[in-house]
């Protein structure tokens, strides 16, 4: 959640097979940032991973995420519809060398290979600061309501026709991009509670495009899912029954 670098690349992308690979796509999300940190070197850069609520149900289904996790459905917006979110991966990649970007987010497709399929790219060169400072309290989950989960987080992603800022009291992050249609802005908001993501996006100042919405998992639980712990931990599907 720090500020963009000079050149971001955002990615979302969506798997037909996903409850037959889950396991496997979530193993190549959680090498990422990792994969991200060779490749770069000394490069200062950002690498994050989103996991959307199918992909995260599928890894933890008898307890995906305290206070609910789940598609946000179609709305309407100034009159028009606007579609329900979509991907079950969100990649963001962000430094100073566009190239940088590029190369890592194609290390992490060819791991994908055929499964993935690409639904969404922005490229943005510049990136307008956030309306709203961030606060942790408000972003980031405490370890009361679940110590898995703690420092993680929720990402809420809409994409817009028109350079027109969309202004948020959530923590944001907005880029200006080019679409095939012509100008957009893409807005990055963040908080430790879905629900007001989602109260966010139905009063949104026009309808977007495109929306997602991803579960952001600390690095400390992206380790624990890249080492098979999170089938150990209290996420576990049979961690019910654990003491008995």
């Amino acid at each position: 959640m720090s500020s963009p670098k000079k050149h971001s690349l955002i990615q979302v992308y969506s798997f037909e097979d996903l409850p037959l690979i889950t396991m496997n796509v979530a193993r190549i999300g959680a090498q990422t940032p990792g994969m991200a940190s060779e490749i770069a070197g000394k490069e200062k850069h950002h690498a994050m991973v989103g996991f959307g609520p199918m992909s995260w149900i599928w890894l933890t289904p008898d307890k995906p995420v305290p206070g609910g996790f789940g598609v946000f459905e179609e709305t309407e917006i100034e009159e028009e519809d606007v579609p329900e979110t979509e991907g079950d991966i969100l990649l963001y990649f962000s430094s100073d060398y566009a190239d940088l970007n590029r190369e890592i987010a194609h290390q992490v497709c060819e791991m994908f290979g055929k499964d993935g399929e690409l639904i969404e790219e922005v490229v943005a060169e510049s990136f307008t600061p956030a309306i709203a400072e961030p606060i942790a309290e408000n972003i980031l989950i405490d370890r009361v309501t679940n110590l898995d989960t703690e420092q993680s987080s929720f990402v809420f992603t809409q994409r817009f026709q028109g350079e027109e800022e969309v202004l948020s009291t959530q923590y944001q992050n907005s880029f200006p991009c080019k679409t095939a249609s012509g100008s957009g802005r893409y807005t990055m908001t963040y908080s430790n509670n879905p629900a007001e993501l989602e109260e966010y996006g139905d009063s949104v100042s026009r309808p977007p495009v495109s929306r997602g919405v991803f579960f952001l998992p600390s690095l400390d639980l992206l380790t624990s899912l890249r080492m098979g712990g999170i089938r150990m931990g209290s996420l576990a599907i049979n961690a019910k029954w654990k003491g008995h």
